[in-house]
């Protein structure tokens, strides 16, 4: 069973400032270039050297029409949420089961329900290029636990 399939992408420290750009896209607004991004998360403090900060991008969002918020958010809990909209989630790149967590943001656009749902990812990394799905289990292992959810998409809006 597919539930909340949204289109959406995984980013990389140096790539995330697109994920501003396609949750815009999702939810039907324009995105901004990705100069435009980069130089209003400087501006708004919300890139940082250490990369964006949650709340900054959920806050950049906002303010562009997209209610979007930075909260704590369980693995098994990120299925209800994507049943109305995508989700940013804070994971180690490639989702390794070695004990880190954090320091790479991916959007997660939908799951396949199954006794480990299969959640349904983009990333534009090396790795993500050719990985759209991560099973729940190894997303909790890399998973910190802290999200960007946003509103949910209006009724009968395809995502482009």
């Amino acid at each position: 069973m597919k539930r909340g399939t949204r289109r959406a992408t995984h980013l990389h420290r140096h790539q995330q400032h697109s994920i501003a750009g396609l949750v815009m896209l999702a939810y039907g607004r324009e995105a901004l270039s990705v100069t435009e991004l980069l130089k209003l998360g400087v501006k708004h403090e919300a890139l940082t050297d250490r990369g964006w900060l949650h709340a900054g991008l959920a806050d950049l969002a906002t303010s562009y029409g997209v209610p979007g918020r930075a909260e704590p958010v369980a693995a098994r809990d990120l299925i209800d949420r994507l049943a109305d909209a995508p989700v940013v989630i804070s994971v180690t790149e490639q989702f390794p089961d070695d004990g880190r967590k954090g320091g790479h943001l991916v959007i997660a656009r939908g799951y396949e329900d199954g006794t480990d749902p299969d959640f349904l990812i983009r990333d534009p990394s090396a790795w993500g290029q050719s990985h759209a799905r991560v099973p729940l289990s190894r997303l909790s292992a890399s998973y910190t636990g802290r999200a960007i959810t946003f509103a949910p998409l209006t009724a009968g809006r395809t995502s482009s």
